[in-house]
């Protein structure tokens, strides 16, 4: 029986739930159907329609990892995933009805998931006697140190994130185990961030430019729930490898949407877009399931609309193109998510283009002084009322000091013609006779 030597490539988890004949494949592909529409990992998915318990997901999962680190064969996995879950006997009692028992685990795995625990415990946010408790549960069950520490209540999901971003940062180098204690302790006592923690005491100093982790762009986009990309970030460090390995590994998000991911956080690193703005663009393009670059060009083409429609705010507004409601809900996302509320209407929809185009005309004639603010404001609200064109409403519109005589002299009357936005007109055009 192949166990250890020449290997397949790793699997993914639906494919090695159909190789060990636990589902089939119509309900794979129809699983995936629902995952990449619901952006839901596929194993969730699987748990909801009952096709999976969670602790079949757990093992599918842990032996993929086993896959992965070319510890068992690619095939031993399915006769081990098929044996444990057809069964119903627990994993390690599977590997040893087909010959074969786990190594024991090596100080390097237990030094990486006694990093977390000891920096919880030395920061003195965590007691000692818990963390052994959750250790020996994480084994028994084949779950990350974080995760049990979460499930038992015995730490919150914030500080669990603030503990791995800790660990990052030691393994990147970027400050001392010492200064992520200081930092712990601080971001704790101050319910702050271990970053801005970290700023404070000194330790540690932010990028002038603006900039996103990968985890929490997905995240954002709605592509991976917060409790996924912990677990991913837990799991990275562990096993030493980047979050978007990970989260490829696990089937929670394609090769192709890190790809994307990537592009994206360098064009905020670059300044081309804000955080929030490349999550947005991840998460339409995941939801049309149209190319990132499609979305991109869609959001240059419409720069020249909010241009258009910041150039004519205060007469859509006063015209009542604009309700006051969603002025209001404009001005409001608008400081939610940190673009302009020019930006947030043409986005939304709220205003028709044609009144759009029907203010700049009338804003033009007011710059060359052909109608007051008030009768192109009163113009712009015609053409929403009637449906016409800025030319057609014209005609109509009353002069800005009509004659009150009951019968006007014809005089008189080619007198109150050369008022308003007609006597503009004509005496334009006299002028220049």
């Amino acid at each position: 029986m192949e166990i250890t030597g020449r290997r397949s490539s790793p699997k993914r988890i639906g494919e090695l739930l159909v190789a060990a004949n636990i589902i089939r494949q119509e309900v794979l592909l129809e699983a995936l159907k629902v995952s990449k529409t619901s952006q839901t990992p596929l194993g969730r998915v699987l748990m909801s329609i009952g096709e999976l318990s969670e602790y079949d997901v757990e093992v599918a999962l842990y032996v993929q990892s086993l896959i992965r680190q070319n510890t068992i064969s690619a095939e031993f996995g399915v006769k081990a995933i098929n044996v444990c879950i057809k069964g119903r006997i627990p994993l390690d009692d599977a590997f040893k009805r087909l010959g074969w028992t786990p190594p024991e685990t090596t100080d390097e795995q237990k030094a990486s998931a006694g990093e977390l625990g000891e920096l919880l415990v030395q920061s003195g946010l965590l007691d000692r006697s818990m963390l052994e408790q959750a250790q020996w549960q994480g084994q028994e069950n084949n779950l990350p140190l974080g995760r049990c520490l979460v499930l038992n209540r015995m730490i919150t999901s914030v500080l669990l994130q603030s503990a791995l971003t800790a660990q990052v940062l030691i393994r990147d180098g970027k400050i001392t185990e010492e200064q992520a204690i200081a930092g712990l302790k601080k971001a704790v006592a101050k319910h702050q961030s271990l970053e801005q923690s970290l700023v404070d005491t000194g330790a540690f100093r932010t990028s002038a430019k603006d900039s996103i982790k990968l985890g929490d762009l997905v995240t954002q986009a709605g592509l991976v729930t917060e409790g996924d990309k912990i677990s991913a970030i837990e799991i990275g460090l562990s096993e030493h490898q980047r979050i978007g390995e990970v989260f490829v590994q696990t089937g929670m998000i394609s090769s192709e949407v890190v790809d994307d991911s990537l592009r994206l956080q360098e064009m905020v690193t670059s300044g081309a877009l804000s955080g929030l703005q490349a999550a947005d663009i991840l998460r339409q393009s995941s939801a049309r399931q149209v190319s990132i670059d499609t979305i991109i060009e869609e959001r240059a083409s419409r720069q020249d609309d909010i241009a258009r429609v910041n150039t004519v705010m205060e007469i859509l507004l006063q015209s009542g193109a604009l309700s006051g409601d969603n002025f209001n809900r404009a001005q409001s996302l608008a400081r939610q998510l940190n673009v302009s509320m020019a930006e947030i209407i043409v986005t939304k929809e709220m205003i028709d283009k044609r009144l759009i185009n029907a203010a700049l005309q009338a804003q033009s004639l007011v710059t060359e002084g052909i109608l007051k603010p008030v009768q192109c404001a009163a113009a712009v609200k015609m053409c929403q009322q009637t449906g016409l064109e800025l030319h057609e409403v014209l005609k109509d519109l009353p002069p800005d000091a009509p004659t009150t005589a009951a019968t006007p002299s014809p005089s008189a009357k080619d007198e109150s013609e050369k008022k308003g936005w007609i006597g503009n007109i004509w005496n334009k055009v006299t002028k220049k006779d």
